[in-house]
């Protein structure tokens, strides 16, 4: 009797999914919500704070538990408070400076550029932001927290921001050619006033005008805070005026 061999036949083993295609496929999967971002949750919880309290008030424990994660989250993303308090005013500062150079850059360029352009472009982003439905309401009250502190390094940030505003007065005295340069910086630093109003100054108006003031109306608002501005810089110059500086 003759035994033939029965070849064994193996079964191909089964195909394991690298790990990261099955995240992949899983955040793919319907009704998962995406990854919340740790850092983006920390520097609005601290912006929010901030802006509430003040900067110098809040602890690197209580923006942790706003942000409900823990002081080494904080550390691995920012590595100091003072870093994470820099980063929210250069962040911001970002965004509302992007959203201004939309509106300025043709002003610029412009050889005879309305005076009341260059305010509105000036004045409209930030205005925006004191809508009350404004996602950024927080980021402003921020803003205005943080360029009234004594924190030397978000100073020094500031400082460096006001310098590109050199091509906004450049602008100003092709519109006004009549006022020196000196003059239109000091008309522009006025005006800067302004541009920082906070929510607040909202209700200071509202007890002042026994609620006759209502800056709820956003055009009208805005409409207002361009007359007053392009009032100031129309006005005439009761100091000496100086030829514009050729090395500003």
């Amino acid at each position: 009797m003759i035994l033939t061999a029965q070849r064994k036949t193996r079964r191909p083993a089964a195909r394991t999914t690298p790990p990261t295609r099955a995240r992949r496929a899983a955040a793919r999967a319907p009704g998962r919500q995406p990854a919340v971002d740790q850092r983006v949750v920390i520097l609005e919880a601290a912006e929010r704070l901030c802006g509430e309290r003040g900067l110098e008030a809040v602890s690197v424990r209580e923006i942790a538990a706003a942000a409900r994660v823990n002081v080494a989250a904080i550390n691995y993303y920012f590595g100091t408070r003072q870093n994470l308090l820099v980063t929210i005013f250069k962040t911001r500062g970002a965004e509302i400076d992007a959203e201004r150079e939309t509106l300025l850059a043709p002003l610029l360029a412009d050889p005879h550029p309305r005076l009341r352009d260059i305010l509105r472009a000036m004045l409209t982003p930030l205005a925006r932001w004191r809508l009350p439905d404004s996602p950024r309401r927080p980021a402003l009250q921020f803003l205005c927290r943080a360029l009234t502190a004594t924190d030397v390094d978000i100073r020094e940030a500031a400082d460096a921001g006001v310098a590109r505003f050199r091509r906004v007065v450049h602008a100003l005295q092709r519109a006004l050619p009549h006022l020196g340069f000196e003059e239109l910086c000091w008309r522009f630093h006025f005006m800067m006033s302004i541009e920082h109003m906070n929510p607040w100054d909202v209700d200071r108006l509202l007890v002042l005008s026994d609620g006759r003031c209502r800056a709820g109306d956003f055009e009208e608002s805005l409409e207002r805070a361009i007359d007053f501005a392009e009032a100031g810089f129309l006005a005439p110059a009761r100091f000496p005026t100086f030829p514009p500086n050729a090395n500003a």
